[in-house]
C-alpha cells in the first residue's frame, strides 16, 4: 500500500510497504494456469504454421496470402485478447506491450489489445478499503481517513489507486494499494511466459524470453 499526499497541484510521495498476503501459488494452481495459456496460444501458433504450409503447397500468389494472412490475424487477435481477459495478471501488462509495437505485430492485434490499456474491472471499494485496514492496523478507515473516494483514479494488474482525504480533512492523498494475490500471480505468469518463449524461440518473431525477463523484473 502506498500514500501519497496531494499539495495541489502537486504530489509529495510517502510510501509505507506493507506484507504481501502469499508468497507464491500452489503447484495445481500453476499448473491449471499453464495449461489454460497453452490451450489458447498454440492453436493459434499451429493455425499459423498450418496456414504457411497450406500456402506454400499451392504457390499461392501474393494476394491469396495477403488475404489469407489478413483473416487469420483477425482471428488470431480476438482469441488472444479473450485469453488474456480470461487469465488476467501479467498476461494483461505483456498485451499491453503488444499493442504499443506496430512494427512487430500486425494491425489486428495492436488494436484489439489495446483495449487492455484501459485498465481493469475495478476492485469493490470495500475490497480495497478491508486492505488497508487489515495491513495498517486499522478498526475501521475512518481511523486515518475523513474521506475515501468510492470511484479509483486507476486499476491496472497490479494495483488500484483512490484518491482520499486524510483525518486532518485539508491533505489529500492519493492510495495505491496492490490487488490482493497479485504478487504470487504476477511472478507464476512470468515464470511460464519466459518458459513459453524459450520452448519456441524459433517460432516467435522476437527473443521474447529477453522481453518478458526485463518485464518481469
Amino acid at each position: 500500500l502506498m500514500t501519497a499526499g496531494v499539495q495541489s497541484p502537486r504530489l509529495e510521495q510517502r510510501a509505507v510497504e506493507v506484507p504481501v498476503e502469499r508468497e507464491e501459488l500452489s503447484v495445481l494452481e500453476r499448473v491449471s494456469r499453464s495449461l489454460t495459456f497453452y490451450s489458447r496460444v498454440i492453436p493459434i501458433l499451429l493455425r499459423y504454421r498450418v496456414t504457411e504450409l497450406e500456402l506454400e503447397r499451392r504457390c499461392a500468389t501474393e494476394e491469396e496470402c495477403v488475404v489469407e494472412y489478413e483473416e487469420l490475424d483477425e482471428w488470431g487477435s480476438s482469441r488472444l485478447r479473450d485469453a488474456i481477459l480470461e487469465l488476467q495478471g501479467f498476461y494483461v501488462k505483456s498485451g499491453q506491450v503488444i499493442s504499443t509495437r506496430v512494427d512487430l505485430f500486425a494491425k489486428p492485434y495492436t488494436e484489439k489489445l489495446s483495449v487492455l490499456q484501459d485498465g481493469l474491472e475495478p476492485l469493490p471499494t470495500e475490497t480495497i478499503q478491508r486492505v488497508v485496514c487489515e495491513e495498517l492496523g486499522l478498526h475501521s478507515i475512518d481511523e486515518l481517513f475523513s474521506h475515501f473516494d468510492e470511484e479509483p483514479l486507476g486499476s491496472a494488474s497490479i494495483a488500484q489507486v483512490h484518491a482520499a482525504t486524510l483525518r486532518d480533512g485539508v491533505t489529500r492523498v492519493a492510495v495505491k494499494v496492490q490487488r490482493p494475490g497479485a504478487r504470487p500471480l504476477l511472478l507464476a505468469d512470468v515464470a511460464n511466459l519466459k518458459r513459453f518463449s524459450k520452448l519456441l524461440a524459433e517460432a516467435l518473431p522476437v527473443d521474447y524470453y529477453t522481453v518478458f525477463s526485463e518485464l518481469g523484473e
